[in-house]
């Protein structure tokens, strides 16, 4: 407890008596209350009323600002109570049903800080994921070219540093597939101009186009697929295949007929 001293003179016709009386200062005990962190209303007045009263504070900033009441640390400290959390749940599934998206996991405040005890952390927590499967192949868009792009492929590049590791070439394959829809500006787009809905085209995955795994992007079996061009006038549209693919295959050169993908 903190103390303030009043000094009063009695005058009596032998002497003078004076006496000192204490007077206790109230302090967190007495208002009950010990804030976390700064908190402007976390204080006890005390004195003179008005302007002229004095102010303690029950608060954790008072130890820095040192104007903490007299009992803060038998009173607060003592009783600190850390925050207490429950433990995390379970990641949530992923957000992307294909692709890139992003998992969570929450927790919840157990016991709340009091007394000056410590914050409560962080109760949600997100990572990145993916979400990878058979199914999420069709939202691949199989970007084609004409197959004559193909000799291109085959030039060896003379800036081309030799390496030591010999690339394992994979065998090229097609799938041949029927138009089942095609946007009407793709009349304007040379050499699309001549797909019509039902026509049968073949395009091949040549070793440079694959994934690790040996799959062309976009080159689906058994479903109906996306495409869309990338040279000239743009032009998209849908297909299906004709049976499954053909291993160890090549397209042919015919213009508006065999494609390659990219």
């Amino acid at each position: 407890m903190m103390y303030r001293t009043y000094v009063f003179a009695a005058v009596c016709s032998v002497c003078v008596i004076v006496t000192l009386i204490s007077e206790a200062e109230a302090g967190c005990e007495d208002i009950g209350r010990c804030c976390s962190g700064k908190s402007t209303g976390c204080k006890y007045s005390y004195g003179s009323s008005g302007r002229h009263g004095r102010v303690c504070y029950c608060d954790e900033y008072c130890q820095k600002s040192g104007d903490c009441c007299s009992d803060y640390e038998s009173y607060c400290l003592s009783q600190a109570q850390d925050c207490v959390m429950t433990y995390w749940s379970h990641w949530s599934h992923c957000t992307a049903r294909c692709g890139l998206g992003t998992t969570e996991r929450r927790r919840d405040v157990h016991i709340p800080p009091s007394g000056g005890g410590k914050e409560c952390g962080k109760r949600r927590q997100t990572r990145a994921c993916r979400h990878n499967s058979d199914r999420c192949r069709n939202k691949e868009i199989a970007q084609i070219l004409p197959s004559y792009h193909n000799r291109k492929r085959n030039v060896p590049d003379k800036y081309e540093r030799p390496s030591v590791l010999k690339k394992v070439k994979k065998d090229s394959y097609c799938v041949h597939y029927r138009i089942s829809s095609i946007a009407w500006y793709c009349r304007y787009a040379s050499p699309y101009h001549v797909l019509k809905i039902g026509s049968l085209v073949c395009a091949e995955c040549h070793d440079t186009a694959m994934d690790r795994e040996g799959h062309c992007a976009g080159s689906y079996t058994a479903i109906r697929s996306r495409w869309r061009s990338l040279v000239g006038r743009p032009c998209h549209g849908t297909w299906e295949s004709e049976g499954e693919k053909e291993d160890n295959c090549r397209c042919g050169e015919n213009p508006g007929k065999d494609f390659i993908f990219v």
